[in-house]
């Protein structure tokens, strides 16, 4: 008992020090924001790095931060593109605030859409606009650190035909070779070999390299009726139909360390549905993997 209380003592004290460290940044982030006038993308590499997001009116007033640390990056994306919703944002740009509508003058794409595609929107507007591209991936609600976009571009480099991400779980097994929940695997490595039992996380950053996902990962009427708001389960789906391995990029800090929430975005997260036992992650899974007979594919190994 006492042991389980200075564990939990400890655990508390840990995420009043990441709030802490997110709210300094955040602070930083502000300034850079507001006073700087040097431009957030470019670079000399031969591939188009594309960084792709999108948000919604419950985080929109805070977005800017984490494109401020997308800005901020020592190796800068060619482009950053802010996909959002007209069904979300009706008069569009005259919807956004200012500190959103200055960061187009340093390098932000603001797109606007018709229909809403939920968390889909950060990359299926992407593959369709930049098939050639290396599309990397982030989540509206995290301050990522300025290495963010350099590990996913030179684990690519490492290995062009792997999915690489920096936040990612490995499912497990019971004794007789049926995955377990969801809730069982293990979650939030710090690094992995290439694998197809490897599932990415969009929160931390992916990075899709062209092909990685089979054709089909733009069609929007079943993506919506097998996984409604679960797009890493529906991206799993398509890279393991392409037979493309995941993997994690090598951390020697824990992804909380590392992957900054923004103080108060998680009010209103997916996170909350996708544990739901009647239309989460594992209803939505076996949803997706038995649609395309993808349970042998998952359970394979792959050796790189």
């Amino acid at each position: 008992m006492l042991k389980k209380y200075r564990e939990k003592r400890a655990k508390r004290k840990q995420e009043q020090i990441y709030k802490m460290h997110a709210m300094l940044t955040a602070l930083h982030l502000q300034s850079m924001t507001l006073h700087s006038q040097s431009s957030g993308i470019g670079n000399a590499k031969p591939e188009s790095i594309v960084v792709s997001l999108t948000s919604f009116p419950a985080r929109i007033n805070d977005v800017h931060l984490t494109i401020e640390s997308l800005f901020q990056q020592s190796l800068k994306a060619d482009q950053i593109i802010l996909w959002l919703s007209v069904e979300n944002f009706p008069n569009q740009l005259n919807d956004l605030p200012e500190a959103l509508l200055m960061q187009r003058a340093r390098g932000l794409s603001i797109e606007f859409v018709e229909g809403d595609l939920g968390p889909y929107k950060k990359i299926i507007y992407s593959l369709k606009a930049h098939p050639d591209a290396l599309i990397l991936t982030f989540d509206d609600d995290i301050l990522y650190p300025v290495d963010s976009i350099d590990l996913l571009y030179r684990a690519y480099l490492n290995e062009p035909n792997v999915i690489h991400c920096h936040r990612g779980h490995k499912v497990q097994y019971d004794t007789s070779g049926n995955i377990l929940p969801y809730h069982q695997w293990q979650m939030g490595l710090k690094s992995s070999s290439a694998n197809f039992d490897i599932f990415p996380t969009g929160n931390g950053g992916v990075l899709y390299f062209p092909g990685a996902l089979h054709s089909d990962v733009t069609d929007e009427k079943v993506f919506q009726s097998l996984a409604l708001n679960a797009d890493d389960v529906w991206l799993k789906a398509m890279s393991l139909r392409n037979k493309v391995p995941c993997k994690v990029v090598s951390h020697t800090k824990h992804w909380r360390a590392r992957l900054l929430m923004i103080e108060g975005s998680q009010d209103v997260a997916l996170i909350k549905q996708n544990k739901s036992k009647c239309d989460g992650n594992d209803y939505k899974i076996h949803a997706v993997f038995n649609h395309f007979d993808l349970w042998s594919q998952l359970k394979a190994n792959y050796d790189c």
